[in-house]
């Protein structure tokens, strides 16, 4: 049925019903008119479109395309759009039990089905030879990607070469070709201390991600100087992952110290999770005993006991946002590279509370 629209379609550019350069109707008005589905017509419209003879602008429709672009033949659509977690491969875990990762994944799959394509996932360890290998074949099946977390300036650089466009959401590291949608880390933990700090905490411990990585630096960073002349390096404590089990044993390392804690920052909520745990297993109370504050703001957060004071990241918002990026960079190669910064806020639940006398 697919072929019939695309045949149907072209009858009407070459007729010059549908003049070059002029605005096609919508799908939904197609639909009507052939008594087909939308999804039918909008596939049809993506293969012609990959064929050179559209372009779609976003918020405007579908336009006939008048030339075929300069110095290039138009790239044939694969259907698909990718989305890639640079991680390493002993730190992953299925997608579905990555919190923050799944968050990503479901606002982008909502802007690719919009679309009319379909949703390709990977994990990417970029210091793998092996795996940089496979993604190179992995490029060639998509229209364009988001690429989470990258670090590698060789990656970044195959990325900004790719005929697929990509877009970097939550990078550790950036390219000038490349556009990028991402949160102030450093500004969120400073949020994050201060709202124990108003709440009369001084003796305020971290849980933190593993060092090597930037994102964890950045957060330790901002946090130290925060602390300022508070500081107290026996406070500080690095996991061996981002998980509930390291958040769990850096937890317990830090209440076996002693060193009169009050109040613990995780640097993500998973961390704070196990924190919570390990706590508990101390006999120790939350807020009561300690207060507790995570980053992400995931369904873990919401659902913890007692429900966890966190940090919003606007995941699913970036992640949209990133995809429509693709999406606009399909249509419009030429566009010049942006970036986009998202916010993070607190969330305050019971995890945490005020403190008197210091």
């Amino acid at each position: 049925m697919r072929t019939q629209v695309e045949a149907f379609i072209l009858r009407k550019i070459e007729s010059g019903e549908w003049p070059l350069g002029g605005k096609i109707p919508s799908e939904r008005e197609l639909s009507l008119s052939l008594d087909l589905s939308r999804t039918t017509v909008r596939n049809a419209i993506l293969a012609l479109e990959g064929r050179g003879f559209f372009d779609r602008r976003i918020g405007q429709g579908t336009f006939v395309r008048e030339r075929p672009a300069a110095g290039a033949s138009p790239r044939a659509s694969k259907g698909m759009l990718g989305y890639v977690v640079c991680k390493e491969r002993s730190s992953r875990k299925p997608i579905s039990a990555e919190a923050f990762y799944f968050d990503i994944f479901a606002g982008i799959e909502e802007e690719t089905v919009r679309s009319g394509r379909h949703m390709l996932f990977t994990y990417l360890d970029e210091g793998n030879a092996e795996e940089l290998a496979a993604f190179r074949g992995f490029l060639d099946k998509v229209d364009g990607l988001v690429v989470e977390e990258a670090r590698d300036p060789g990656l970044l650089e195959l990325l900004a070469s790719s005929e697929a466009p990509a877009v970097l959401i939550a990078p550790t590291a950036a390219h000038e070709r490349l556009d990028v949608v991402t949160v102030d880390l450093a500004a969120g933990v400073r949020k994050a201390v201060r709202h124990l700090r108003a709440a009369g905490h001084e003796r305020i411990g971290i849980v933190n991600g593993p060092l090597r990585l930037e994102s964890a630096r950045i957060r330790f960073s901002a946090y130290k100087d925060e602390m300022g002349a508070s500081f107290d390096e026996a406070l500080a404590e690095e996991g061996e992952g981002w998980t509930a089990e390291a958040g769990y044993a850096a937890a317990a390392r830090l209440v076996g110290r002693g060193g009169g804690m009050t109040a613990l920052f995780c640097a993500n909520d998973l961390l704070a999770i196990g924190a919570l745990s390990a706590l508990a297993a101390k006999g120790l109370r939350v807020p009561a005993d300690l207060s507790v504050v995570g980053f992400d703001d995931s369904e873990l957060a919401r659902h913890a006991m007692p429900p966890l004071t966190t940090m919003r990241i606007y995941s699913r918002d970036m992640a949209r946002s990133a995809a429509r990026r693709v999406l606009e960079r399909i249509e419009s190669p030429g566009l010049p590279p942006v970036k986009l910064e998202f916010p993070i806020d607190i969330v305050v639940r019971n995890s945490t509370k005020e403190v008197h006398g210091g």
